[in-house]
């Protein structure tokens, strides 16, 4: 599908590499075709000018001139001016218009579809919490941004794998089995003490008693840690994961694989074969690290490490691959698990991670550099945890986790549409304040409300048409049954937002900034909800401009739908 926007684009690609040869190509994408933020200047507006200046040596409005006189021959356009420093305002033929929602009732889901992605396999890896207990609100942020950067990729035309990495190879496995055991051996009438860093949460007492029901008191007698872990840890890391996989179910997520990091180590070579292939480049090496910062350096003492020289990719510290007992460091396990990703065919990897865990961006980017020869194989997506209050007041922690605001507490109070849309609401890396009360109303306050209630209220208009005796128009009428005049300010404004979907998509795909999507379905809700309250749109005396409104209102319904999906919210008929 060819969309104006498309169209546009490629007679602005094609004018620059005709006008200035001697510009990079690269710098195409950086050219923006969007909806001016005035609607008196026009229908859309371009940047390109102001891209290109500076690499020619000339002002923007140089520039601007040259690219119009190329512009114009382009029969959609009715007008293209320079505004400004040397913005580029274009406004559109009625026809154009009338056409291009004409292409998007013909395949709705179409439009905006992209191919990005064409030779690319794509994994987004997002939750990975360990698996030591239920899920709590900030890691449902996590949850939804993946999902939602999974689904925007898959439009813009990547095959796209989702994946949880099941953290099942470290410490916490060990503390997990421990906690469980002490709260088994209660069951009995027995004393059972947690461990000083242990877990807490009531919710081990209900996995002790599945425990207890599948084995009786075999394990009461026993002592021996080293065998606890080793006989129950398959045991406890399950047990958990059916609680998280339960609130990943209520989220409407479905991953394609839980990669066990513990089945990794223990049945692959995945380890020594990153490594071997790290050293065989000189980038791995034995050595000895600096003392930590803030540590007393009388107290410490260097101890020979394999590490990887991340120096050599400017960053101010090599990094230790296994630690002074010889086990795999965090960062070592992140170079076996992404050199698998690599070895079974990816090569976009996303991982949805915690802010506070940022300081392992860059060297593991490094690392995944040094594997691949390439740069732009790991985009890490950082997010900041969530705050939730009810009526302005702090929540109180679950008893059941311990000391968490559980996930499935809050789905449960608002639903999964309300929780999805509000975690999109904003960037990722912008703290987030969750209110339940405001979540819950049913009100044109509640961001997914408003959004939701425009989609009622295209979806009522054609049942409105039916009941008055109206056709519903063609997925592609005849131009002579359609109304130019129609395309009232208050119309084009929802037309000019059709229009952008595909460049949308391309820019949060490229920019892997699914929030845009959140921000751009309240956008098309306010032009709805504006454009309903200005005009009459079902007018029997007027058979044209209601035809010409009724397929506006069946584009936007459509395109409206497909943002709330790609978040992960539903479109519902009424409300």
């Amino acid at each position: 599908m060819m969309t104006l926007f498309a169209t546009l684009t490629a007679q602005l690609h094609h004018a620059v590499q005709q006008l200035f040869p001697q510009v990079e190509k690269n710098l195409l994408q950086a050219i923006a075709l969007e909806a001016p933020r005035d609607a008196t200047h026009g229908d859309l507006a371009t940047n390109a000018a102001m891209v290109f200046a500076k690499p020619l040596g000339t002002s923007p409005r140089a520039v601007a001139e040259q690219l119009l006189a190329a512009l114009a021959q382009q029969p959609a356009l009715a007008k293209a001016e320079i505004a400004g420093p040397g913005f580029i305002n274009l406004t559109l033929q009625p026809a154009a218009v009338l056409a291009e929602l004409g292409q998007i009732r013909a395949d709705p889901a179409a439009y905006g579809r992209l191919a990005l992605g064409a030779g690319r396999q794509a994994m987004v890896e997002f939750v990975s919490i360990n698996p030591t207990g239920p899920i709590h609100v900030g890691h449902g942020r996590n949850a939804v941004f993946g999902e939602a950067i999974a689904r925007l990729l898959h439009k813009a035309g990547y095959p796209v794998h989702r994946e949880y990495l099941v953290n099942d190879a470290g410490n916490q496995i060990r503390v997990l089995v421990l906690s469980l055991y002490a709260r088994y051996r209660e069951l009995f009438g027995e004393s059972g003490e947690i461990p000083a860093d242990g877990y807490g949460g009531e919710y081990l007492i209900e996995i002790a008693k599945q425990l207890q029901a599948r084995d009786g008191a075999k394990w009461l007698a026993l002592r021996d840690e080293d065998t606890l872990v080793a006989e129950l840890r398959e045991f406890a890391v399950n047990a958990c994961l059916e609680l998280i996989k339960a609130d990943i179910t209520t989220l409407g997520i479905a991953f394609d694989r839980y990669f066990s990091e513990h089945a990794m180590h223990t049945q692959t070579q995945r380890m020594a074969e990153a490594v071997g292939l790290l050293r065989a480049k000189g980038l791995v090496y034995e050595g000895t690290l600096p003392p930590p910062k803030g540590k007393d350096i009388a107290n410490y003492t260097p101890v020979e490490l394999t590490l990887f020289k991340a120096t050599a990719f400017g960053l101010p510290e090599d990094q230790a691959i296994y630690n002074r007992r010889g086990a795999p460091t965090y960062f070592g396990q992140d170079i076996a698990y992404h050199y698998d990703k690599l070895q079974r065919g990816f090569d976009l990897l996303v991982t949805v991670i915690g802010i506070d865990q940022a300081g392992a961006f860059k060297p593991l980017a490094k690392a995944i550099e040094a594997l691949t020869g390439r740069a732009d194989i790991y985009h890490p997506v950082a997010y900041e945890m969530v705050k939730v209050l009810r009526h302005g007041e702090p929540v109180k922690l679950s008893k059941r986790a311990g000391n968490i605001v559980l996930l499935s507490d809050v789905l449960a109070e608002v639903g999964a549409d309300s929780f999805r849309f509000a975690m999109l609401g904003v960037k990722p890396t912008t703290p987030l304040v969750f209110d339940l009360a405001k979540a819950v109303e049913k009100n044109m306050e509640n961001p997914v409300f408003y959004a939701q209630y425009a989609h009622a209220r295209l979806a009522s208009v054609a049942r409105q048409a039916m009941q008055l005796g109206l056709p519903l128009p063609p997925t592609q009428p005849a131009f002579g049954d359609l109304d130019p005049a129609a395309l009232t300010p208050a119309a084009l404004a929802v037309a000019r937002l059709l229009l952008i979907y595909p460049a949308l998509i391309e820019q949060a795909a490229r920019a892997l900034e699914p929030h845009r999507l959140a921000t751009y379905a309240t956008q098309l809700a306010t032009a709805v909800h504006g454009w309903y309250a200005a005009e009459k749109w079902l007018d029997e005396a007027a058979p044209a401009a209601t035809t010409t409104r009724l397929q506006l209102a069946a584009a936007a319904k459509a395109i409206l739908a497909d943002s709330l999906g790609l978040c992960g919210v539903s479109a519902p008929e009424s409300m």
